[in-house]
């Protein structure tokens, strides 16, 4: 007998072992196995067993032996198997690499199962009428799919514990608690300590190998009642996993796009807890127009955390600044008055870029000529380094480069910069409250000090600094006792990107810094596109209304949810050769369309300034009318034969546009 065996390599292949005769009976699909693999051995996972006669053994010189079994029970109670599939077909990474997410931290001895132990619960939390819906919908015997619209950010340390206690009566039942970011793991595993004292467990990138080992083998060995994780968490292995929670769900951390596999961990969420027969609870105070638009279809149950607390009374001021009437301004007089007035009464201010760095593009005042990357070809970003001379960066693939002193153009020595980033606008603070102490946060800053990183922020969350410089994670990030202006100085840096997603994330950050503000607070959105819908939704900062609107719209324009988005980009420096590629591309996607779906690819869309480049790249978007017709796209685009010095990117759901 021969085993099918799948290792977790970046190969669309899978490999054939001999099974010795005393592994035959035992062997089965999902355990996982030890074999010789080139010159070591790895862990590799039965996909099937077969009679030799019925494998296809082409290519294969000799056949090696199975060493030995590593488990007795496959270490899922689901199809791991079949989840991993999907998850290649869905994204287009090689099958091994998905099912190798699942299989990654697993130890090469199981821990032992602990003895059956009585439930030793707390009182369950008070009871919150406001979600008798949602905590009743647990009490049923089938399980359901929801989308859960938070009255506030605050409110999680005491809905979560509800929902967790609900969704949780059977003895063995465990639950998995996503979350955005590693810093959102303390709080609520204090207050999920309260109802399941000792049976908390937490998973993230920083734990300690050992750490790591046991929040692994307590969500195995069912020890752990509830575990809070960040998105790797949806691979743990579960022995009795009954409700899959995510908070934040329209967060793009969630989504695996740095390294293969590629996956969007709320969809593997619906999907694994769907397998199991569980629950599933996406959670958001705004959430992304995919759920929306899930939940108007039936997909999934909305229900709304609405409080009987008495309503909130005015909102926080709102002002729109028209940037064409402040040329050459970082900050419009009304802002700049605002904020020294804010900061001179005791007040905190948190002013949010679109960028980080310095500024987004350098170019020359006399010709416009622009510094390009000329490896990969985007707009340098123009970066101060903390030796104090500026660089050129490249976002996208991370060249640096000095700044010219020269245009290579027309020799022209003065230069103009495009664009606020966050060293930019601190830059601009200083200038404007000299004596006053600003913090800078960003993803920058994220990747240099972690030490320091706390310290800036921390010392903005207990009052000590009074200006918060910072990109849109700062505001997920955010607890300030007396903050009192919030500013967006470049809103127009996500508006009018390609993305059709602008509108929303732009409402999104809006709405979220509304709600940070008291009654008396002030919101400046500083802009060149004042007559942009979204700024006309602001008045009443109701986000059903708006995401409602923003359905509507991607309904006739047919986007996510209603379509699924495929993206082929072609990158080379032979033109003919880009073109030869893109055509047979489109010929392989013939069939689009013909069934009058509403199916259709868009395209070629170019970079701007592609006619004075030596590199070309272009994409394509199709908008497939159906998960299948996707995934049949993605199959039949990455088997195309590839043409001699050109590149071909795949992206399903892409969040990345011109």
């Amino acid at each position: 007998m021969l085993a099918e065996i799948s290792f977790p390599i970046p190969l669309r292949k899978n490999f054939y072992y001999l099974l010795p005769e005393e592994m035959e009976l035992e062997a089965a699909p999902g355990l996982r196995v030890l074999a010789s693999f080139g010159k070591r051995e790895a862990a590799g996972v039965i996909l099937r067993v077969l009679p030799e006669k019925d494998a296809d053994l082409t290519g294969f010189r000799e056949l090696k032996a199975v060493t030995r079994l590593l488990d007795d029970t496959p270490l899922f109670p689901e199809d791991a198997l079949a989840l991993a599939s999907w998850m290649a077909g869905r994204w287009g990474s090689p099958p091994g690499l998905c099912l190798g997410a699942f299989y990654a931290h697993a130890p090469k001895e199981l821990p032992a199962l602990p003895p059956a132990a009585p439930e030793a619960f707390s009182a369950a939390p008070a009871g919150l009428p406001e979600l008798k819906g949602l905590l009743e919908a647990f009490s049923g015997a089938a399980p359901c799919s929801c989308l859960l619209r938070l009255a506030a950010f605050e409110r999680r340390e005491t809905v979560y514990p509800a929902v967790f206690s609900a969704a949780l009566k059977e003895a063995s039942a465990q639950g998995l608690l996503l979350v955005p970011d590693m810093n959102y793991i303390p709080p609520l595993a204090a207050a999920l300590e309260k109802v399941f004292p000792g049976r908390v467990g937490t998973w993230h990138a920083r734990l300690t190998p050992k750490k790591r080992a046991a929040a692994w083998a307590g969500a195995f060995t069912g020890a752990s009642k509830v575990v809070i994780a960040t998105r790797t968490g949806i691979f743990l292995p579960f022995k009795n996993l009954r409700l899959g929670f995510m908070d934040g769900e329209e967060e793009e951390v969630y989504r695996q796009e740095e390294a293969e596999p590629f996956y969007n961990t709320r969809e593997v969420l619906l999907r694994r807890m769907k397998a199991l027969g569980g629950s599933a609870v996406l959670a958001s105070a705004s959430p992304s127009i995919e759920a929306w638009g899930w939940a108007a279809s039936g997909v999934l149950k909305r229900f709304d955390d609405a409080p009987a607390a008495a309503p909130r009374g005015p909102g926080p001021d709102v002002r729109v600044l028209d940037m064409a009437q402040y040329p050459g301004d970082i900050m419009a007089r009304p802002l700049a008055d605002s904020l020294r007035g804010v900061v001179a009464a005791g007040g905190q201010a948190l002013l949010i870029t679109g960028r980080k760095g310095y500024a987004s593009r350098l170019f020359c005042a006399n010709c416009g000529w622009m510094k390009r990357c000329p490896s990969c070809g985007p707009g340098m970003t123009l970066l101060k380094t903390a030796e104090g001379g500026p660089v050129l960066l490249c976002r996208r693939c991370g060249r640096k480069e000095a700044k010219p002193e020269t245009c290579p153009k027309c020799a022209g020595k003065v230069f103009r910069d495009y664009g606020v980033g966050t060293q930019k606008a601190q830059e601009a603070v200083s200038k404007l409250l000299p004596a006053a102490k600003i913090a800078r946060f960003d993803g920058d800053v994220l990747r240099g000090s972690l030490k320091a990183m706390r310290a800036d922020l921390e010392s903005f969350s207990k009052g000590e600094s009074e200006v918060l410089v910072g990109t849109r994670i700062a505001l997920r990030e955010l607890g300030a006792p007396r903050l009192a202006l919030v500013a967006f100085i470049d809103a127009d840096s996500e508006l009018s990107s390609a993305d059709f997603r602008a509108s929303e994330k732009a409402y999104r950050g809006f709405y979220g810094a509304w709600r940070l503000l008291g009654a008396k607070g002030q919101l400046f959105i500083q802009t060149r596109e004042s007559g942009h819908y979204v700024f006309s939704r602001l008045a009443e900062m109701d986000y059903p209304s708006f995401a409602d609107g923003e359905l509507a719209a991607r309904k006739d324009f047919f986007y996510p949810p209603y379509s699924f988005i495929v993206k082929a980009r072609f990158a080379s420096y032979d033109r003919r050769a880009l073109d030869a590629a893109a055509a047979a591309f489109l010929r392989s996607l013939s069939f689009m369309g013909k069934h009058g779906d509403g199916s259709e690819i868009l395209g070629p869309v170019t970079q701007p300034g592609e006619e004075k480049r030596k590199f070309h790249s272009e994409y394509y978007l199709v908008k497939a009318a159906s998960e299948r017709t996707a995934m049949l796209c993605l199959e039949k685009a990455g088997a195309l034969p590839a043409v001699p010095g050109v590149k071909l990117f795949l992206e399903a759901d892409p969040h990345g546009f011109y």
